[in-house]
């Protein structure tokens, strides 16, 4: 879906025919709280945003768009993006200035987390390096290191940069030949990576790959994430960015964490980096009033995930029990026996595999340590897993 974000009845009759090609679905809002209502929505690839918008917000809808897991698009549309439609005519009154204000408002977020980055004290002086080189960068770190907020952020300091493209399994020959940066993602299982990264470069973009382990490209600058286990003096710093980023985008005071949860933060080994505190500090902000958060006062399912002793009590459960009653109410209300089908069976395995990944999540992989928190035998868990298709790597 493309949403179209105007009051004005001309830019609607100038801007519109510019965007009926029939390969988008149209929204159109006239103000602020309408395209907020709608941005949240699943299925939104692209947002068209008129400058002059009522109540328009540009740091808040960066901020926002950039925590949806659904990622639309917010940028000028004639530059062509991997998996995303291109329109070949530009509206002309569409305000570049707008684009630059958004882009500016994510490179300032990154750069505020960079300071405590897996980079270290240099890593402002790495970044800097790395963006004005030309040849391919290798970017190392563990899952939730952040690696691709930093080739965003390098990408985005090299002048005339142009598009950053996101490739999951290969170059892609349906993006144009022009300047650009093609992020191979995940760079250690592309198959013939040199092969992908030399037809990347042929086209005229410039590469940077991300890797869990060790590849090999020649002539690549290579920057390392250390993992945040290692390096447990950015926990608290990242914590207060986290606190402060959190309470801009839900529109909330500021609060802190007592000196207990700070402790406990720091004692924890964050096995998913980065992003596993992001979400945290998130989860925390929106389930525990008041300006001051205490240890004491988390939730024992928050509790748990910083310290896995901590009994589960019956009242977690209960709530768990309303979620899932609340989601499977859609599913039984529309649901239609037939041959070779069994709600039943479909519901538990959905639910089995679910929590089975998340334990090997929490885990990393680890079958041993699951089995344990899960209290089956290995070889039950081993079953199961290979019953449901579930694979024991830690995922992404």
């Amino acid at each position: 879906m493309l949403i179209f974000a105007t009051d004005r009845e001309t830019c609607r009759e100038r801007w519109l025919p510019s965007f009926a090609t029939g390969r988008w679905a149209l929204a159109t809002v006239a103000d602020w709280p309408s395209l907020l209502s709608r941005l949240v929505q699943p299925g939104v690839g692209m947002v068209v945003v008129d400058p002059e918008l009522p109540g328009l917000r540009p740091g808040l809808l960066i901020d926002l768009a950039a925590s949806l897991p659904h990622r639309p698009l917010l940028r000028a549309v004639d530059q062509p993006v991997v998996g995303i439609p291109v329109i070949p005519s530009r509206p002309a009154a569409l305000d570049a200035l707008l684009v630059r204000r958004l882009a500016r408002g994510a490179r300032d977020e990154l750069h505020g987390r960079l300071r405590h980055s897996g980079l270290g004290a240099e890593a402002e002086r790495l970044v800097s390096v790395a963006a004005a080189a030309s040849g391919p960068l290798i970017i190392l770190g563990a899952r939730g290191t952040g690696k691709e907020q930093h080739a965003r952020l390098i990408h985005d300091l090299a002048r005339g940069a142009g598009p950053f493209v996101i490739v999951d399994s290969g170059w892609a020959q349906r993006v144009e030949p022009k300047s650009g940066t093609a992020y191979f993602e995940s760079a250690h299982l592309v198959p013939d990576l040199s092969e992908r990264v030399r037809e990347a470069e042929r086209a005229g973009w410039r590469v940077i790959a991300a890797a869990r382990t060790s590849i090999e490209l020649p002539g690549a600058l290579v920057l390392k994430l250390t993992p945040l286990r290692e390096r447990p003096d950015s926990i608290v710093p990242l914590t207060h960015h986290f606190l402060d980023l959190h309470a801009r985008r839900l529109g909330i005071p500021r609060r802190r964490f007592d000196r207990r949860l700070l402790a406990l933060l720091q004692a924890w080994s964050w096995p998913i980096n980065e992003r596993e505190l992001d979400r945290f500090v998130h989860d925390v902000l929106t389930e525990v009033d008041g300006p001051l958060v205490r240890a004491s006062s988390l939730p024992p399912a928050l509790r748990a995930r910083l310290d896995p002793e901590a009994p589960v009590r019956g009242a977690d459960l209960e709530g768990f029990e309303e979620t899932v009653a609340a989601r499977l109410a859609l599913v039984v209300s529309s649901w239609q026996p037939g041959p070779g089908t069994a709600l039943n069976a479909l519901v538990v395995d959905a639910t089995e595999r679910a929590l089975y990944r998340l334990v090997l999540g929490r885990t990393q992989g680890n079958r041993k340590a699951a089995a344990k928190i899960l209290g089956v035998a290995r070889n039950t868990l081993h079953a199961r897993l290979e019953r449901l298709g579930v694979s024991a790597a830690s995922p992404e």
